[in-house]
């Protein structure tokens, strides 16, 4: 209305003119549009700095979501009547096993490949040399052309990906269950949502895991399922995990496996096992959770390690940090998860996660 106002009045408008009328009409049918998430941003009480973090990842997921999506309710409304449906009906029931809220195809993803520059010693913020001595790592641009500017060389392709959503609201019975907080009482996905926006802390980091206990729980869960999640699909898309890759919007309990590719044709791998071999993808993300070298991995060793958990670090979004099968299966007896938080004495804190998928 007040810009209504003042645009009646720039064009030299008075009431009781029709243009007048006109112009404060259609600002009173507007009034009532604005955002409703613009006031629920307000009351989280989050520094803009903080907002403008989350906002991104909310960005890159919203792109994510543009690139052609097929959902699991459009597979199931495009075969309804073949001898498919049974098998797509199944779906629904297993996201709810797995505590997914949804699995979405993404057939024409947008990646662009950037290299800006190298580093050197260490894929850590801080290495520790030979000495005994901490040396803080510095990332080298190429060299600047006669212009000043640096160089950056890339590539966008498009490959396809499946986009993992979990149910919000069972991460935080999760995160209850786990002794990790009080129950905060949220009971749908918005609240739970808009809860986690208010006590995590954006992740920034891809080296150091991050301080907010929250914000490492879910950085750990969403990380170890996405490489489970990896394992499974490389034995059935035709590509090997090292041509997978990952994208984790930890803040949104949510993550994105694609091809890895650098080339114009897709495959195809992963809309052939979204459409007919999901199933049994899903199955094997505990069909087995133990490891060769349990219980030591899982018990004092982080639970993660090269033959349960770790992938080829070109596949890995964090060089394989922040990962534990004790955040998917429950805490063995002893254990010193990663995320759990330091004790005054220097020590881990003993936490007993509940196993997401403990069913």
């Amino acid at each position: 209305m007040e810009q209504a106002r003042e645009m009646a009045a720039t064009l030299g408008l008075k009431p009781g003119d029709d243009l007048y009328n006109q112009l404060i009409a259609e600002a009173k049918k507007k009034e009532g549009d604005a955002p409703a998430w613009d006031a629920q941003v307000d009351s989280l009480g989050r520094d803009p700095d903080t907002i403008e973090e989350f906002g991104e990842e909310c960005r890159q997921l919203g792109l994510a979501w543009d690139a052609k999506p097929l959902t699991s309710q459009e597979l199931l409304d495009g075969d309804e009547g073949t001898e498919l449906e049974p098998i797509y009906r199944r779906y629904r029931k297993l996201f709810t096993h797995y505590g997914f809220a949804d699995v979405t195809l993404l057939r024409e993803l947008p990646i662009a490949y950037i290299v800006a520059g190298y580093t050197r010693i260490s894929s850590k913020a801080v290495a520790t040399t030979r000495r005994g001595t901490q040396t803080t790592q510095q990332f080298r641009f190429f060299p600047a052309g006669r212009d000043s500017k640096f160089p950056m060389y890339g590539v966008r392709t498009e490959t396809e990906g499946l986009l993992f959503e979990l149910d919000k609201v069972a991460v935080v019975k999760w995160l209850v269950d786990s002794g990790l907080v009080a129950d905060p009482g949220v009971r749908t996905q918005e609240d739970a949502q808009r809860w986690i926006f208010s006590v995590a802390d954006p992740v920034v980091d891809v080296f150091n895991a991050p301080e907010n206990p929250i914000s490492r729980a879910l950085l750990g869960l969403v990380h170890s399922m996405a490489h489970r999640t990896m394992k499974a699909m490389a034995s059935r898309c035709g590509l090997n995990v090292d041509s997978l890759a990952e994208y984790l919007f930890p803040a949104n309990c949510a993550y994105l496996i694609y091809a890895n590719t650098r080339s114009e044709f897709t495959l195809g791998g992963l809309e052939h096992v979204y459409r007919f071999d999901l199933e049994d993808a899903l199955r094997e993300l505990d069909a087995e959770t133990r490891c060769v070298f349990d219980p030591p991995c899982r018990r004092d060793f982080g639970g993660a390690c090269a033959a349960c958990l770790h992938i080829s670090e070109v596949a890995c979004a964090r060089f394989n940090t922040v990962l534990d099968r004790n955040l998917l299966f429950g805490t063995l007896p002893l254990s010193a998860s990663p995320a759990s938080t330091p004790a005054k004495s220097g020590r881990k804190e003993e936490r007993r996660w509940r196993g997401y998928w403990s069913h």
